[in-house]
């Protein structure tokens, strides 16, 4: 009878222990009960475990918190009784005395009771316990002592807390060192729990413990000792309850390396060493060490990686951060998933935007892409990560198309640069629709349109930002106006239609100048304005403009440009020397980009030696062969809408005219790129990224030696142009010119023929045809050309000019004079010479 009574007993114990660790706490108390009746000398041990069972099953659904303090007064006085029971003589002969003495604790912080927890920990003893192995229970238990003991003292006050004698203020720190002291411990316990327990919880305390260490060291001001705390927590051995709080951990650390942690503050955490392993026949090395009984497992490994500086280090925590919420994100729509869907899709965006922080601040735009593609399988409908999404992907278009030099060339179809713009567009519509009062965003989208050369597409999307802000007079407007008339300067320069071209330019000097009355210091206004005023020939407005636009910023490389052009109209005097030296300065504030060169060589062939110009020329082709590998800031010079600064000057000559949003231009446009991919892959060679501006270095060359009278290196310089871009319209073109300088009217004219047969509508090459014609002696044709020439380009003086000298060889003198006429009446509204017309490179 004796060993069966024991073995019931036995029964009994272990099924307790395992309702314990299951917290089926319920059955734990009735199987207590039942101990007690059947073996009334385990009663002390019966007592213990229905206080702890009523007051677990209690707190599962009650947590202790102040909201609920007046609750566990009244529902908690029967789990009291039994734990007091358990802590007599009895109780500590049957070893739970201390366990119960640690349970109340818990249970008077519950019930606000925060002088007496402390109390009961202090009998327990809970500062001097020794480390050792405890059961999965114990664990818990003591994890949560130290949790609640650093809650209390952080809750209750000393009395002499507010004076400033030196006995209060080393209490006080004392006291909070054993504070720090009781959370860091109740974080190692609780990791180290949640490790050996398979589905167990931490729940509000231990959460609440887990973070509240670190806090505390940076309320001290140590901010190191912070960091280390969540390294310590973040490189524990990941369990299932645990994947929650290092999605916390991760993003709340790389928070405090982004704020307070720069250059020499940063300390890189230290590798996790790995001891040897014991035996000579195995290289096996354990991944995981434990430095105690009550510390939790490290991953370790021989290949672990280390972050070396804080850039490292915070991009790692948000890459990882990131993985676990998408991971952890609810896909399903359903109604009954949206709190959980909701709270996942918080965490997701909440790291993700300091990931787009922190990589857009480094310069690393394609992670934040890759992020943002990922969120969306679970952002259905989310403004915020949508608006994210259009931000990025307008980002990530203008950055391959700044690449080019002011004006944008729009780029090709099926270049990268092209994607890009498709896809910004394509999310831009999507998110456009979602945000609808939101005004910079459709700035965004209008400005990215722009560079990618829709011009309509970006004027919807300015007018609909127009929309929005002019009802309620916002700060946005006069951006707003600026977009709006950028895209109607934009849609005059390149259709030929005079209607359509009048009715643009009215619209465009309507809302700038709307836009510099809202906004005066705002640069990019007043420089589109005077390019505006400088393509209707109001010279002298357009100086103004200018002057208000350098005043505004004096670094502004299209003011700079404008001004050089604006003055060098008069090619003696001071304002030749102002042209030459507002030149000088773009190149200083810009060394690394190339347009500022191409301008100065142009002017210095005018002001200054036709050997300047050349040296200028030679430099320019040295800095385009140097480095295919530059930024593209360092390439543009400027990478906000300065990038659309100088858009549409009446260069006809312009590499911007190859690429013109003219449904012929474009079609030509095509064709010479095909030509030019076809010889490339002939030839088995491969185009580099600055191919195409190294071809137009040369053409610079070959036209500033033409105007210096060189023909035979004017020649050379178009070879070398050819060889890198065969089927280039500016390279007949310029050939043309070899050959016309050269009195070879047969051969010019053949270039420029085949020129306009890749090009239609390049108006140069139009020109210098009919010029052919008339030195051949073909007259009519000479006249049939200059008149497209006149119908396409009415401004151009030179036209009318050789179209007069053409009229007057065929005996009409009524129509040669008014050709001179018109000659002489365009003449002053020209805003440089001709020379100043870089053709071969967009100004």
């Amino acid at each position: 009878m004796t060993s069966r009574s024991k073995n019931a007993v036995r029964t009994y114990e272990t099924e307790i222990e395992k309702s314990r660790e299951e917290s089926n706490w319920k059955k734990a108390v009735d199987l207590a009960q039942q101990l007690k009746a059947r073996s009334p000398q385990h009663e002390s041990l019966a007592h213990f475990l229905i206080g702890e069972g009523k007051l677990e099953d209690y707190l599962d659904e009650w947590p202790p918190i102040k909201d609920n303090i007046e609750r566990a007064q009244r529902e908690l006085s029967e789990a009291r009784g039994y734990l007091t029971l358990a802590t007599d003589e009895a109780g500590k002969k049957a070893g739970v005395a201390l366990d119960a003495h640690l349970l109340l604790g818990k249970l008077n912080y519950a019930c606000g009771a925060y002088d007496e927890s402390l109390k009961q920990y202090k009998l327990a003893e809970l500062s001097t316990l020794t480390e050792k192995e405890l059961p999965v229970r114990s664990l818990r238990i003591v994890a949560e002592s130290y949790a609640i003991k650093g809650l209390c003292l952080e809750q209750s006050a000393l009395p002499g807390a507010g004076s400033t004698s030196s006995t209060s203020r080393y209490k006080q720190a004392e006291r909070e060192a054993e504070m720090i002291r009781s959370f860091e411990l109740s974080s190692e316990l609780t990791l180290l729990y949640l490790q050996r327990a398979a589905a167990a919880r931490a729940g509000a305390t231990l959460e609440t413990a887990l973070q509240r260490a670190p806090l505390l060291h940076i309320r001290a001001g140590r901010l190191h000792c912070a960091i280390d705390r969540y390294r310590e927590m973040l490189t524990a051995v990941e369990s299932v309850s645990t994947q929650a709080l290092r999605l916390t951990l991760a993003r709340q650390l790389a928070e405090v390396l982004m704020r307070g942690v720069t250059g020499q503050v940063y300390k890189a955490p230290e590798k996790v060493a790995v001891l040897p392993s014991q035996g000579t026949l195995t290289r096996r090395r354990e991944e995981h060490v434990s430095e105690g009984p009550w510390k939790p497992r490290k991953y370790a490994g021989i290949n672990q990686f280390v972050p070396r500086n804080e850039y490292e280090e915070v991009v790692l925590l948000l890459l990882v951060g990131e993985a676990m919420a998408v991971r952890d994100a609810v896909l399903s729509q359903s109604a009954e998933f949206e709190a959980a869907r909701a709270h996942s899709l918080h965490n997701a965006v909440a790291v993700i935007d300091l990931l787009a922080l922190a990589s857009v601040r480094w310069g690393q735009l394609a992670l934040v892409l890759e992020s943002l593609e990922r969120a969306m399988k679970f952002s259905f409908g989310c403004v915020h990560v949508w608006r994210q999404r259009a931000l990025a992907t307008a980002a990530a278009a203008r950055t391959p198309a700044a690449a080019a030099a002011p004006p944008p060339t729009p780029p090709p179809p099926g270049s990268a640069a092209w994607s890009a713009g498709v896809r910004a567009l394509g999310v831009a519509r999507r998110a456009v629709p979602l945000a609808r009062g939101d005004a910079a965003l459709r700035l965004v989208a209008a400005a990215a349109c722009y560079r990618a050369g829709w011009i309509e597409d970006g004027i919807e999307f300015a007018e609909e930002a127009l929309a929005i802000e002019e009802p309620r007079d916002g700060p946005l407007l006069a951006r707003c106006l600026l977009h709006v008339g950028i895209g109607h300067q934009m849609k005059a320069q390149k259709t030929n239609s005079r209607i359509d071209k009048d009715a643009a330019n009215d619209t465009c000097l309507r809302v700038l100048q709307r836009a510099v009355t809202l906004d005066d210091n705002d640069h990019l206004a007043f420089y589109h304005l005077a390019l505006q005023y400088m393509h209707l020939g109001m010279l002298n407005e357009a100086m103004d403009a200018t002057r208000a636009c350098l005043t505004a910023r004096a670094e502004c490389g299209g003011g700079l440009r404008l001004a050089s052009a604006l003055w060098a109209s008069a090619c003696a005097g001071p304002r030749a020397a102002r042209a030459l030296a507002a030149a000088r300065l773009a190149r200083q504030h810009y060394p690394a980009a190339h347009w500022p060169l191409a301008h100065l060589a142009a002017l210095q062939l005018l002001t200054d030696t036709g050997e300047a110009a050349l040296a200028t020329g030679k430099e320019l082709l040295k800095l385009l062969n140097s480095s295919d590998s530059e930024t593209e800031a360092e390439q543009n010079g400027y990478a906000e809408l300065d990038a659309l600064s100088d858009s549409q000057h009446d260069d006809t000559h312009s590499n911007r005219d190859a690429a013109s949003i003219r449904a012929e231009s474009a079609g030509a446009f095509l064709v010479e790129r095909a030509l030019s991919e076809g010889a490339s892959s002939w030839s088995g060679t491969r185009r580099s990224p600055r191919q195409h501006q190294r071809a137009t270095a040369w053409l610079l060359l070959a036209d500033l030696c033409l105007r210096l009278g060189r023909n035979t290196a004017a020649a050379g310089c178009v070879a070398e142009a050819a060889a890198l871009t065969p089927y280039s319209h500016l390279v007949l073109y310029t050939r043309g010119m070899v050959h016309a300088a050269c009195n070879e009217w047969e051969e010019a004219r053949q270039c420029f023929q085949n020129a306009l047969a890749i090009h239609p509508t390049h108006l140069d090459s139009m020109v210098q045809l009919g010029a052919a014609y008339y030195a051949l002696g073909w007259l009519r044709l000479a006249e049939r050309a200059l008149r497209a020439a006149g119908a396409l380009g009415p401004a151009r003086a030179d036209t009318w000019r050789r179209l007069a000298l053409v009229l007057g060889a065929l005996g009409e003198p009524a129509a040669a004079a008014d050709a001179a006429a018109a000659a002489l009446h365009l003449q002053p509204r020209q805003p440089h010479p001709h020379h100043l017309h870089l053709h071969h490179l967009p100004l």
